[in-house]
């Protein structure tokens, strides 16, 4: 794949230039993982940010009985994580695990901020990436103190579909391996809870549980239960 033209595609180095993006491609490594390989550990040295080209990552934190909590999942490409390294070079605050086959643009830390001082619109659009997650957390907070579980999860699967989903002709699939403890940790649930909700999911017709996919039938019907 021509690196340039990819960059192009993502919103961290979109409005570049050529010459700018062509800088930035030579100083990046191309790493690949294998389904279920940890990517970095919590508490690893903080040293690079990372960037999906193709594949699914999962980033989570052990709890104090060694259970597995997920923090956010990355599936798209153009997707950024590990950025906290970039702001305060301190070590990992979370584990990060691919979910498929996945192949990884990386770039060290002090590089990437030499970039940046010299290119004030990669500047600007990292911040702007900062202001998106932002801005995501506080919603997933205010939703894990608030909603019932069916909600949680509604509102979950169809941000899921949103961000992950590919057109069927049975509906919306998600194209990411999840388990129901993912699911769980994502919205702060137990696995118990999670298999009930999916199981009246289906009863209504709303979604489709194959090999480990989920298909939304009735996205309409979803985004009802979260306005309950």
């Amino acid at each position: 794949m021509n690196i340039i033209l990819f960059l192009k595609k993502t919103t961290l180095y979109q409005n570049m230039a050529d010459a700018q993006l062509k800088q930035v491609s030579q100083d990046m490594v191309t790493r690949r993982y294998t389904q279920g390989a940890i990517i970095f550990n919590e508490g690893d040295p903080g040293e690079v940010l990372y960037m999906i080209q193709s594949g699914q990552v999962r980033i989570f934190i052990h709890g104090l009985d060694g259970s597995e909590n997920s923090v956010i999942l990355f599936g798209r490409p153009g997707d950024i994580f590990g950025e906290l390294a970039v702001i305060d070079g301190l070590p990992r605050s979370a584990t990060a695990a691919a979910l498929d086959d996945t192949v990884l643009l990386t770039i060290n830390r002090e590089t990437f901020r030499r970039h940046m001082r010299h290119m004030p619109q990669l500047a600007y659009n990292f911040m702007q990436e900062l202001t998106r997650r932002v801005r995501y957390n506080t919603q997933q907070m205010n939703s894990l103190t608030s909603l019932p579980v069916s909600q949680r999860l509604a509102r979950q699967l169809v941000e899921l579909a949103q961000d992950y989903g590919r057109v069927t002709h049975e509906g919306v699939t998600i194209h990411i391996p999840l388990t129901q403890q993912h699911l769980a940790s994502l919205i702060g649930a137990t696995r118990e809870s999670i298999n009930k909700c999916l199981r009246d999911f289906r009863q209504r017709n709303w979604i489709l549980v194959n090999h480990g996919r989920i298909t939304i039938l009735d996205p309409d019907a979803l985004r009802a239960r979260t306005a309950i």
